[in-house]
């Protein structure tokens, strides 16, 4: 039988997760218009960033987040003065295969260095405890309160900065923002920086709860893309949304007991028939074809409101 608390704090704990680094994707493709492949890889190197601060410089935890976001945002500052600034008038299929070829070089530079193995933060290790009959550790109160904080974050710099309505008139009309006055290159820096540092922050979150392993980058892909189309790509509160939809679609398709569905089509004879947890990206994109098929253009409208 379904365990409904567990159930919706690990659904809870993907959203956190998952939707960080889906904000940061839609972000990139509202103001540069091409699907950025190398956005989930970019997590894993968020991930060792951090690794790197806390393992080998000896910081705590919580602590080595902190410069780790910001030289993910360097790093995604560099990638588009290195390489995307020189693609932006090419069309949308040459920045998206350079975006999969990033994806590829990020992929086997950290399996080179790293190597294949797990790895994990140094923190201690605590019992958790039992919340409404969820059983809730440490590292997932933190990725909560932090993915939480890092929105309204957001939400404040959109709607109560120059730049962040810079970047919704930018997302909006590029050109026109750009007519009128504003810096559409400082704004373009802006959303490397922020989307990227969301990016390597959900890599720290997946790691944290998990293990830092060289190979979820690519996992990550397809739920990520999954919740953009979910929202409305280039939507930030679609991609929130579409964010808590694919972690419920994901965690109550695995524990949800198939055994009577199969029943109907003669497949099954009873008994518990569970999808195993590796299935996850799967009901992510049955769920995208669902929703999809209901509203084509997803739940949000198309930019950064």
């Amino acid at each position: 039988m379904m365990n409904v608390p567990e159930v919706a704090l690990s659904s809870l704990i993907s959203a956190a997760e998952l939707g960080i680094i889906a904000v940061g994707l839609t972000m990139t493709f509202s103001i540069l218009r091409f699907a950025n492949f190398s956005h989930a890889p970019m997590a894993v190197v968020g991930a060792y960033m951090a690794y790197i601060f806390n393992v080998n410089l000896g910081l705590p935890l919580l602590v080595a987040f902190v410069p780790a976001t910001v030289v993910m945002g360097l790093f995604g500052v560099a990638t588009e003065l290195g390489i995307f600034r020189f693609l932006r008038n090419t069309g949308d299929l040459t920045p998206m295969i350079a975006s999969l070829g990033l994806a590829l070089a990020i992929q086997y530079s950290v399996q080179s260095i790293w190597g294949p193995q797990f790895l994990r933060f140094n923190y201690p290790l605590e019992p958790g405890i039992l919340v409404f009959g969820a059983h809730i550790t440490v590292p997932e109160i933190g990725i909560i309160i932090m993915a939480a904080a890092a929105l309204i974050g957001f939400h404040l710099l959109l709607h109560f900065t120059t730049l962040g309505k810079a970047m919704r008139a930018t997302a909006t009309n590029a050109g026109l923002a750009a007519a009128s006055g504003i810096d559409t290159d400082r704004v373009i820096r802006a959303v490397w920086f922020i989307g990227t540092a969301f990016a390597g922050l959900g890599g720290m979150f997946i790691a944290w709860d998990t293990q830092l392993d060289p190979f979820f980058g690519f996992t990550l892909i397809l739920p990520v893309f999954c919740i953009v189309l979910i929202g409305g790509v280039g939507a930030f509160y679609g991609a929130v949304i579409g964010a808590v939809i694919v972690g419920v679609a994901e965690n109550v398709g695995v524990d949800f007991n198939w055994a009577p569905v199969f029943g109907w089509f003669g497949l099954s004879g009873g008994g518990d028939i569970s999808l195993p947890a590796a299935y996850k990206p799967a009901v992510a994109y049955l769920a995208v074809v669902v929703l999809l098929l209901l509203r084509p253009s997803g739940l949000a409208r198309r930019e950064l409101i």
